[in-house]
C-alpha cells in the first residue's frame, strides 16, 4: 500500500505545453488530456487533446471572457485547433512541427510552428530544454521562443519560458510557472511577463488518462 501511494505521488507526466509555448512532447497513443486555463484577462479556456500513434497530437479548445460574474459572456467566435506531428525523436532529441490558432490572452495565435528539444535525466532530476519559431498569419510575422522544464522527483515541475515577441508590441516576454502533479491530475500557477511593470497571474488545471 505504501509503495502504491509513493508511486502515485511521484509519477511524472511530461508536459506537452509550457505556459504559452508548445513543447516537443507528445501524448501516448490513446492518451487523453483535459486542460482548463484561467488567463490573466479573466478568460477561461477548456481544451481536450488526444495522442495518436505516439507521434501525433490533436486537440481543440474553446473559451470566453466573463464566464463568472455579471453581464454577458464574451465567447470566442469558433473553437481552436492544436495539431502537432513528430519530425524525429530518439529519446534524447525531439523535433515537432504543428499548427495552433488558440488566441492566448490578447496575443496573436502561434500559427505554424516548429520546435526542437533535448531531454536529460539525472537521477530524480529531469530537464527539458527546447526552442523554436513560428509564423502567425494573423500577425503576418515570424517569432521565436524557448522553454526550460525541470522536474524534481515526479510531482514538482518548474517552467521558465521566453518569447521574443517580434510580431507583437510586447517584446522579450519571460514567464515562470510551477506545477504540482498527483497521478493523472495536475495544477499549475504561472507568473507571466515578469519583466514588465504588470505581471500576469494564471492558473491551469490538467487531467490525463490512458484509454
Amino acid at each position: 500500500m505504501i509503495i502504491l501511494i509513493i508511486s502515485f505521488l511521484t509519477s511524472y507526466n511530461q508536459p506537452t505545453w509550457g505556459i504559452d509555448n508548445p513543447l516537443p512532447i507528445f501524448l501516448n497513443h490513446g492518451e487523453v488530456i483535459i486542460h482548463i486555463r484561467e488567463e490573466p484577462i479573466h478568460k477561461l479556456r477548456a481544451k481536450i487533446g488526444v495522442g495518436i500513434w505516439n507521434s501525433i497530437l490533436i486537440g481543440t479548445s474553446f473559451g470566453g471572457r466573463n464566464l463568472v460574474g455579471y453581464g454577458d459572456i464574451d465567447w470566442e467566435k469558433q473553437p481552436s485547433l492544436d495539431l502537432r506531428m513528430r519530425v524525429f525523436g530518439n529519446g534524447v532529441l525531439e523535433s515537432v512541427i504543428g499548427y495552433n490558432n488558440e488566441p492566448i490572452e490578447d496575443y496573436e495565435a502561434k500559427g505554424v510552428f516548429a520546435s526542437i528539444g533535448s531531454r536529460l535525466n539525472l537521477g530524480s532530476f529531469r530537464l527539458l530544454l527546447s526552442g523554436g519559431g513560428n509564423y502567425s498569419p494573423a500577425a503576418s510575422g515570424a517569432d521565436f521562443f524557448a522553454n526550460g522544464v525541470l522536474n524534481l522527483g515526479g510531482p514538482h515541475i518548474f517552467h521558465i519560458e521566453y518569447i521574443l515577441g517580434s510580431n507583437d508590441d510586447r517584446v522579450n516576454r519571460v514567464n515562470f510557472g510551477y506545477k504540482i502533479q498527483s497521478g493523472a491530475l495536475g495544477a499549475q500557477i504561472d507568473l507571466k511577463d515578469v519583466l514588465s511593470g504588470d505581471i500576469g497571474r494564471q492558473i491551469q488545471i490538467f487531467y490525463r488518462e490512458n484509454f
